[in-house]
């Protein structure tokens, strides 16, 4: 998604000199140069949204990764240290329970990607988003 946002929006100069060029030849007039413009400006901020997100998603899964490994490190030293586990039962404890945190602090950001792929590949077509998927 992110890369299709990316072409998208590296597109929008020549859409914007397309519509000067149109109207320069008198094909459209000055009111259906504006409404374009104004779809062009609606689609470029749509699109620099869905970047803003898919950059979002990408730092918080790195985020995520790095706060797993630290419960897992912390606990097993919580384990070992303070409740007398041994290094294999401090690691199966601490390792599950880690595992099961990650699953559950991810989730969102797997909704929201997944949204926001959704949205930009439907959003280059004519139809309303309901009907295209």
């Amino acid at each position: 998604s992110e890369v299709s946002a990316r072409f998208t929006l590296d597109a929008m100069p020549g859409k914007q000199m397309a519509i000067d060029a149109d109207l320069n030849a008198g094909l459209i007039d000055q009111p259906q140069a504006k409404q374009r413009r104004q779809e062009v400006a609606q689609e470029a901020e749509f699109y620099g949204s869905m970047d803003g997100a898919s950059k979002f998603v990408r730092g918080d899964a790195i985020a995520g990764l790095l706060i797993l490994f630290i419960n897992l490190i912390g606990g097993m030293a919580v384990g070992i240290f303070q409740h007398g586990m041994t290094f294999g039962e401090a690691g199966k404890v601490y390792a599950l329970l880690t595992i099961g945190d990650g699953l559950v602090a991810q989730l969102p950001s797997l909704l929201l990607s997944t949204a926001a792929a959704i949205m930009v590949t439907r959003a280059s077509g004519s139809e309303d988003m309901g009907k295209q998927i």
